[in-house]
């Protein structure tokens, strides 16, 4: 029997059944899009044609099909409530949670959304939700009573507070991913965090690349004690995506951790001096494709911005070498090669604290405790694992960061 389920690929969300994908468009984006459009129609006449050249108000991209090209989306996070479909979506300067009926054409409506803050991971179960709540350059844990709208903050401090998950043996606990951040309060009693836009907090949460942190451990809070257990930590990895089941065992992805760090040694420093000449040939090239592009409608490169995007990308905050990546796992020979690094690898740990490596090159997973089977990505598949480790492709599907 073919699985039925959601995922998350580029930012879209999707359904699968009966052997079919299906896009499931969100109405808050598609509202956002028409608004945008609507604005460029009527002031087009301004920026754009000869008559805006000739009194020099002509301004490129300002076109409705440029204006709407140039929006920013993504969809993070999925879940259900009541029958209809919670998601969550970041949409330019604007984030949060929304609700989508499953009756017709009805208005979507607001879970959780604010406009100095991001909410983006979550896991409902029942009539509560376990969600992420970002500002001012932190992340915390709070829990959300989707019948009485009361948001409670369980976590603080100086900490990324990501991938919330209840625990499958435990109503009252909840797994989640942490990770330091400098204490800058502590260097100096009058620093304040400067402001942060919407997009700004949203990349701080899925871009690894743009703040100084510590490595991802996964923690265990119990909301009804107030406790925090640190459950997996170590030095040199970043502990991901935990999945709880009822015998007790937890399943997580384990990831080198990379240290981003705003300092440079010295070698570092004659580096990026020895290889100046470098950077402004690039800088230059750059400005003349830019320029020919504009005015001849040709690049000078043959390579376009497209393709080379497809040879690196950010999966979960992760530059990764696709090209690279694939060839190896090619040569290793797995089955169905993605493009996922070996050294992501999914893992159980179970009750009595024995962990076990199930699958390497993974960027999500969701295991089906009634069957045993696992669906996993590997970045561009989606695939089936079952209980006796037998691999199933189910469809391809790039840069998957979500399954349900």
């Amino acid at each position: 029997m073919q699985a039925s389920f959601y995922y998350i690929s580029r930012g879209k969300l999707f359904s699968f059944s009966d052997g079919k994908t299906e896009e499931i468009h969100s109405g808050v984006l598609n509202t956002y899009i028409s608004k945008v459009r609507d604005s460029a129609q009527r002031n087009e006449w301004k920026y754009t044609g000869t008559g805006a050249e000739f009194i020099g108000t002509k301004r490129e991209g300002a076109s409705p099909e440029d204006s709407v090209s140039a929006v920013r989306s993504a969809i993070h996070c999925f879940g259900e409530h009541a029958g209809d479909i919670i998601y969550s979506i970041s949409i330019d300067e604007t984030n949060g949670i929304y609700r989508k009926r499953t009756d017709g054409d009805s208005a979507e409506g607001i879970v959780l959304c604010t406009g100095n803050g991001a909410y983006s991971d979550f896991d409902i179960r029942g009539n509560l939700m376990a969600a992420s709540a970002a500002f001012a350059g932190e992340s915390h844990i709070g829990v959300l009573d989707m019948t009485t709208q009361n948001f409670t903050t369980y976590t603080e401090g100086n900490s990324r507070d990501t991938s919330p998950a209840w625990a499958a043996f435990d109503p009252n606990k909840i797994y989640f991913c942490c990770m330091g951040l400098p204490i800058k309060e502590a260097k100096d009693p009058n620093y304040n965090a400067p402001p942060r836009s919407i997009s700004q907090i949203v990349s701080e949460m899925y871009d690894a690349s743009t703040v100084v942190r510590g490595p991802s451990s996964i923690c265990l809070l119990d909301t009804s004690l107030g406790t925090l257990d640190e459950i997996l930590s170590d030095d040199r990895y970043d502990f991901t995506h935990p999945q709880s089941l009822g015998d007790g065992s937890l399943y997580y992805i384990r990831k080198p951790y990379r240290q981003n760090s705003d300092k440079r040694s010295s070698f570092g420093c004659l580096a990026e001096i020895a290889l100046l000449p470098f950077r402004l040939l690039e800088a230059l090239f750059g400005f003349l494709n830019v320029f020919s592009a504009k005015y001849s409608g040709k690049t000078l490169s043959k390579n376009d911005v497209k393709h080379r995007d497809e040879k690196q990308m950010y999966i979960d905050g992760n530059l990764i070498n696709a090209e690279k990546e694939l060839r190896a796992n090619a040569k290793k020979g797995d089955k169905n090669p993605g493009i996922i690094p070996r050294s992501w690898e999914l893992r159980r740990l179970d009750s009595s604290g024995n962990d076990t490596l199930i699958k390497r090159g993974v960027s999500a997973f969701r295991v089906n405790e009634t069957t045993g089977d696992i669906l996993l990505s590997n970045g561009s598949h989606i695939l089936k694992l079952d209980k006796n480790g037998k691999e199933e492709k189910i469809l391809s599907a790039p840069k998957v960061t979500f399954i349900k």
